[in-house]
C-alpha cells in the first residue's frame, strides 16, 4: 500500500484546521492557547481514510506569519498539499508565502481547496478562482484541480476526497526499505511509557526493537512501541507519520530538529554546497556572505551564504550555486530540499537542493567548483561516482563511495558495474577489499610515486630505494596505509616500480656508485676485515676516511646488504663470520666453565673491554647469554 503525507498550506483563518476536522473528525488544534486564540500555532496531525481502504497522514500547519517557522517544520515532509484559500478573503500574503515554500520544497502536486463557500455568492467564488489561478501561474500547482468546500455544511468534502485520491495515484512512493531517517517534530512524555517522538519518515524502514541513533548528538537508542495512525505496528516505512517510544532517553536529550535514523547512515555537517533559487518576490538581492535562516527538515539554523563563481550578489528571480556555512550542525543528504528566510525582517526568500552535504570549504571566486556542482545537479549515478573519486583524489572503497556519493546501494551498484565494464573506473586490490579509482587518477598517482622515487635515486645514489613509509608520507601524509599499499601493488604490477626488503625503487634502476664511492667502500671493507674483532668503530672510520657521516652510513649499509659485514651495534661492525666464531667460543666456554666474564671474552677474542662489552650485550639480546651479576651464564 502506498504511504504518503498530505499537508495543508494557506493564510491564517482560512479554515485549514476546520477542513481537516471535517475530513477526519480530528481537531488538530491541541494546545490551550490555540483553543483560546482560535488559531493554529503548532503543527497538528491527523489521518484520513480515503476510498479504496487507503489511509494517509495529514500535517496541518499554522498560517500566521509569526509561525512560518513551525509551518516549515511540517512542510518538509509533504508528498502533496492542500492549498487552502477562503472564499471570503481570496489570496493573501501567507497564501503566497506558503505556495512559494511548497514549490521550493519540490512538492509536485496537490489540490486547491476554496473554503467557506457558504459565506459568499457565485460571483465572489469566480473572482476567488481567478485570483487563485493567477497566484498559481508558474508554480508546480499551476493547473491543479480546484474543489469548492464548506466545512460547516459539508459541501464538496466527498469531491475533495476523490480529488485527493486522484493526486495520490500520481505521488511517487518513497523508498520503503533500507536505512531510515526521521526528522523529529514533536517530543513529549507519556506516563508509564516515557519519551515519545513523532515525525514524518523520510525514507527507509524501522522495526520495533531496532537500534537507532539521534543526530547530531550521536546518542544510541533502542526503538520501542512504534505507532502509525494511532495503531501499534511492528514496522514503519517512508511516507508515514510515525511515533516512536525511546526508553531510557530523557526529553532533555532530544528536541525538534534532531534526526533519528539507522546508525552509520546519518552524519552531521556544518557546510553544504547547494543549488539556490532566490524567488522573484524577494525584497532585495542576496549579497555574498549574507547571514540567513536555513531551514532543513524540522531544524532552523543561522548560516552564511557564499555565492560561488565570484558573484557578489544574486538578483531576485535568479539561481546560483552556493555554499552554506552553518552555525549549528544539520543532518542533510544529497538531494534534500531546504528553505531560506532572511535574517531581518524575517521572510521567505528562496530555497533549493542540497548537492553536497560534506563539501570542502570553497572560496567564493573559485569557478572550478561550478562544473562539479553541475554534475551533482544532473544527479546521474554513473557521473557521480567518478566525480567523488576525483574530488577526494584517491581510490575509494565501496563504503566510502556510498558515503561520498550519498546514493542508494542499488543505484551505486548498477552505476559501478557500468563504469567498470566501460573502463571508466578500475578496481585495485586493497587489504580490506577492492578499491575503485578512475584510470586518469590512478595514472596520476602512480606517476607521482615513480617521480618521487626517481628523485631519491638522483639525490641519494647510494640508497637501494626509498622506504615504503617515507614514500607514503611524501605522496600524502594523510593517505591510509592500505590505500598506499594498493597503489604500490598496482604500480609494481604495471612494471613501474619494484619493491625489495621494504624499499621501493624505480623499475630497472638500482644503486649507482661512482668510482670514488666504490673505492671508499672497498677501503672500509679492508679495514673491517683487517681489524678482526677490533676493527675501527664508526667514529674512527669517519675520522680516518673523512667521509660525511650520512655517506658513511650508506656505504656500510651497502656492505651489510651485500653480506660482507655484520652489525653488533650502530657503532661496531665486523666482517661476516666473526660473530659466528665468537658465539661458538662463548658457548664452548660456558659449557665447560658455566660462567663468563668480560676478561674471559677479552682473552678468547683478543678484544679490549670497549669491544667485549658490546659483544656480550649483543649475545644477551640474541638470548645466547644472560647477565648474572658481573658474569654471563647460558640463557
Amino acid at each position: 500500500m502506498k504511504n504518503f503525507i498530505i499537508g495543508t498550506a494557506g493564510h491564517i483563518d482560512h479554515g485549514k484546521t476546520e477542513l481537516i476536522k471535517a475530513l477526519t473528525g480530528i481537531d488538530t488544534d491541541r494546545l490551550k492557547e490555540e483553543k483560546e486564540r482560535g488559531i493554529s500555532i503548532e503543527l497538528g496531525f491527523a489521518d484520513i481514510a480515503l476510498p479504496g481502504g487507503i489511509t494517509a497522514g495529514v500535517v496541518d500547519v499554522p498560517g500566521h506569519e509569526h509561525f512560518v517557522k513551525n509551518m516549515l517544520a511540517g512542510a518538509t515532509g509533504f508528498d502533496m498539499v492542500l492549498l487552502v484559500v477562503a472564499a471570503d478573503d481570496g489570496v493573501m500574503p501567507q497564501t503566497v508565502e506558503h505556495l512559494a515554500i511548497v514549490d521550493l520544497l519540490g512538492v509536485k502536486d496537490g489540490v486547491v481547496v476554496i473554503t467557506k463557500s457558504d459565506l459568499v455568492d457565485e460571483d465572489m467564488l469566480e473572482l476567488v478562482k481567478e485570483d487563485v489561478a493567477e497566484a498559481l501561474a508558474g508554480t508546480a500547482l499551476e493547473g491543479a484541480e480546484t474543489v469548492v468546500t464548506s466545512s460547516r455544511t459539508g459541501q464538496g468534502l466527498d469531491e475533495l476526497r476523490e480529488a485527493i485520491l486522484r493526486v495520490a495515484a500520481r505521488v511517487v512512493q518513497r523508498e520503503p526499505g533500507g536505512p531510515f531517517r526521521l526528522p523529529v517534530d514533536r517530543v513529549f512524555t507519556l506516563k508509564g511509557i516515557g519519551t515519545v517522538i513523532t515525525g514524518t519518515m523520510w525514507e527507509g524502514s524501522v522495526s520495533d526493537g531496532e537500534e537507532a541513533v539521534i543526530q547530531p548528538s550521536g546518542r544510541k537508542v533502542r526503538v520501542r512501541n512504534i505507532q502509525v495512525h494511532g495503531e501499534d505496528v511492528e514496522h514503519a516505512y517512508g511516507g508515514q507519520r510515525v511515533a516512536l517510544n525511546l526508553p531510557g532517553v530523557s526529553t532533555d536529550e532530544i528536541e525538534r530538529g534532531d534526526v533519528i535514523g539507522t546508525p552509520g547512515h546519518l552524519h552531521s555537517t556544518l557546510m553544504a554546497d547547494s543549488l539556490f533559487h532566490l524567488i522573484a518576490s524577494a525584497p532585495r538581492s542576496l549579497k555574498n556572505r549574507a547571514r540567513v535562516r536555513f531551514h532543513h527538515g524540522t531544524r532552523e539554523v543561522m548560516a552564511r551564504v557564499i555565492l560561488l563563481g565570484g558573484k557578489e550578489e544574486l538578483p531576485p528571480g535568479e539561481s546560483a550555486y552556493v555554499q552554506f556555512r552553518l552555525e549549528r550542525p544539520v543532518i542533510a543528504r544529497y538531494g534534500d530540499r531546504y528553505i531560506l528566510r532572511s535574517y531581518s525582517p524575517v521572510t521567505t526568500i528562496g530555497g533549493g537542493l542540497i548537492l553536497d552535504s560534506h563539501p570542502r570549504k570553497h572560496r567564493h571566486h573559485q569557478g572550478a567548483v561550478l562544473e562539479n556542482l553541475g554534475v551533482r545537479e544532473r544527479g546521474v549515478p554513473r557521473e557521480l561516482a567518478p566525480l567523488v573519486v576525483e574530488e577526494r583524489g584517491l581510490p575509494l572503497s565501496w563504503r566510502e563511495l556510498l558515503f561520498w556519493t550519498e546514493l542508494r546501494e542499488d543505484g551505486l551498484e548498477k552505476a559501478l558495474a557500468e563504469l567498470l565494464s566501460r573502463k571508466e573506473m578500475v578496481e585495485i586490490a586493497g587489504d580490506s577489499g577492492p578499491l575503485y579509482v578512475t584510470p586518469s587518477l590512478l595514472a596520476s598517482l602512480r606517476e607521482r610515486m615513480v617521480a618521487l622515487t626517481g628523485e631519491l635515486h638522483e639525490s641519494n645514489p647510494l640508497k637501494p630505494g626509498i622506504e615504503k613509509e617515507a614514500l607514503r608520507r611524501r605522496l600524502d601524509a594523510e593517505l591510509a596505509v592500505d590505500v598506499f599499499e594498493a597503489l604500490l601493488r598496482s604500480a609494481v604490477s604495471a612494471g613501474e616500480l619494484e619493491v625489495e626488503a621494504g624499499r621501493v625503487r624505480v623499475a630497472g634502476k638500482g644503486r649507482s656508485l661512482s668510482r670514488q664511492d666504490s673505492e671508499a667502500r672497498d677501503e672500509l671493507l679492508r679495514s673491517i676485515r683487517a681489524g678482526g674483532f677490533t676493527p675501527p668503530l664508526f667514529k674512527e672510520m669517519a675520522e680516518a676516511t673523512g667521509l660525511d657521516k650520512g655517506k658513511l652510513r650508506d656505504l656500510l649499509g651497502i656492505l651489510l646488504e651485500e653480506g660482507e659485514i655484520e652489525q653488533v651495534n650502530p657503532e661496531y661492525f665486523v666482517a661476516t663470520g666473526r660473530i659466528a666464531k665468537a658465539e661458538e667460543r662463548i658457548r664452548s666456554h660456558l659449557a665447560s666453565i658455566g660462567r663468563l666474564g668480560v676478561a674471559d671474552v677479552r682473552d678468547m677474542l683478543g678484544a679490549s673491554r670497549k669491544y667485549a662489552i658490546p659483544l656480550l650485550e649483543y649475545f644477551d639480546r640474541k638470548r645466547v647469554t644472560r647477565r648474572d651479576g658481573d658474569y654471563r651464564v647460558s640463557y
